[in-house]
């Protein structure tokens, strides 16, 4: 595909209808580069990407999308998916998906029922040897700083643990449902949820 030389990037994916060009063998070929750690490969990608793909902050809504060249509304989401995939991978991610997964994170406790996309989490952490659970929170919908949100945590023992925002201690914490429930507001916070006693 001439990727490794020093000419242009070629599009090598067409249309099926159309015959155009499109971006998926790009992305594919970003995202084996990312896996199999050829940098020069994947810097010369990533540039085109960034210069032909029309990477997009939406301030309405806080998202950033690729758009592609495609004239939609955003996201287009296979496409978008497949540069998230690239960015977010490391060198050997997806062969230890399938060869070293983390199965003791089904047994661990599990953050859900973030008002997103009010609100967003930059982290979900579980420190299995100091049995806390670290989170972190963002501002998700411009606008949103500040308005009241909760969010579950599931699969601890409520009346075995403690809560502490921001380095503080906190009591801004109710079990529903067998579940602690954490009232906070939206914006950045972390919280360090730690479990006592016998697990």
């Amino acid at each position: 595909m001439g990727w490794t030389g020093a000419g242009p990037v070629r599009e090598v994916t067409r249309d099926f209808t159309s015959q155009a060009a499109t971006p998926q063998g790009t992305l594919l070929g970003l995202a084996l580069a990312r896996e199999f750690g050829n940098a020069p490969v994947y810097t010369k990608l990533k540039e085109y990407a960034e210069a032909h793909y029309e990477p997009t902050w939406h301030t309405d809504t806080g998202e950033f999308t690729w758009g592609f060249g495609l004239n939609e509304l955003p996201p287009r989401g296979q496409f978008n998916a497949a540069m998230m995939t690239t960015e977010a991978g490391s060198e050997g991610a997806w062969w230890r998906v399938f060869n070293q997964p983390n199965l003791g994170k089904f047994a661990e406790p599990t953050v859900h029922s973030v008002d997103f996309p009010t609100v967003c989490l930059s982290q979900a952490w579980y420190d299995s040897e100091r049995r806390c659970l670290l989170v972190a929170t963002d501002a998700g919908v411009p606008g949103a700083k500040g308005q009241p949100t909760s969010f579950r945590v599931h699969q601890l023992d409520p009346q075995r643990c403690t809560v502490m925002v921001d380095g503080q201690p906190s009591d801004g914490w109710r079990v529903v449902d067998g579940e602690l429930e954490i009232t906070t507001t939206v914006g950045s916070h972390t919280f360090m949820i730690t479990q006592y006693g016998d697990a």
